[in-house]
């Protein structure tokens, strides 16, 4: 009877010591998920919340929005004619009815030698030159059916030097090309499903918004825009395919 006992007390203590254990065992960690996503009130836009890892794995990086004025030019080849009874230089320019309809044709224009590259800067190097109704005899074979048409350039006494014939570079100003532009680079906008455009701020470490930009064109590899994220505004440059995935749920 003792000896049955003794086991029954045994028992109970190994069994309390267990339970001792259990209760002192450390509760596992909670999963913590590498993205959060939270509606915006009054929007359909939702804010990405990422942890620091989520953020170093895609690489995040941002650049701030910047602006300045700018002037919008195409430049374009043409030719160097002379008029029988004019005492000056003209240049000729042919364009077809896209470009014909976009050139400002109250700005001067600025010509340059072939040989220099076609992004110089035009007041270095450059001859202005004033759009001008050219002699009859210089327009007489110009109509055209299609729309394209041709714009006559007088080049001043520093135009003595063209050659008739010479093939120039003529740097063109375009409609509505000067003012204000908001500059972000290309790899920062991001197209929807629906073809409109977007950048991410990041207004907050960790913090992504999307917000709309309207483009009026892109140059090189940056975006010029007419509405978009006030100058200084950081926005992505890499990652923001991910985010747009992370947000709207449709991949890249």
């Amino acid at each position: 009877m003792k000896h049955t006992i003794r086991w029954m007390v045994a028992a109970l203590v190994i069994a309390a010591l267990q339970l001792s254990a259990c209760a002192q065992a450390p509760a596992a960690n909670p999963k913590i998920a590498p993205v959060k996503v939270e509606p915006i009130e009054g929007s359909d836009l939702k804010r990405v919340v990422l942890t620091d890892k989520a953020a170093e794995r895609l690489d995040i990086q941002t650049v701030p929005v910047r602006e300045d004025q700018v002037s919008r030019t195409r430049t374009v080849g043409g030719e160097v004619v002379t008029a029988a009874e004019a005492n000056a230089m003209w240049v000729r320019v042919r364009l077809n009815a896209s470009d014909l309809n976009q050139v400002d044709v109250s700005q001067p224009a600025f010509v340059r030698n072939l040989d220099d590259e076609e992004d110089d800067d035009a007041e270095e190097g450059g001859l202005e030159a004033e759009a001008d109704d050219p002699p009859d005899e210089l327009d007489a074979a110009e109509d055209s059916d299609d729309g394209s048409g041709t714009l006559y350039y007088t080049v001043g006494s520093a135009g003595q030097n063209l050659v008739p014939g010479q093939r120039v570079w003529v740097q063109l100003s375009l409609v509505g090309g000067e003012g204000s532009r908001k500059i972000v680079p290309y790899a920062a906008v991001i197209y929807d499903v629906n073809g409109q455009t977007w950048v991410y701020t990041n207004p907050e470490p960790l913090t992504f918004v999307r917000q709309s930009v309207t483009i009026d064109y892109i140059e090189d590899d940056f975006a010029f825009l007419t509405e978009g994220p006030d100058a200084g505004t950081e926005v992505v440059v890499v990652g923001g395919a991910e985010l747009y995935g992370a947000e709207t749920g449709v991949s890249k």
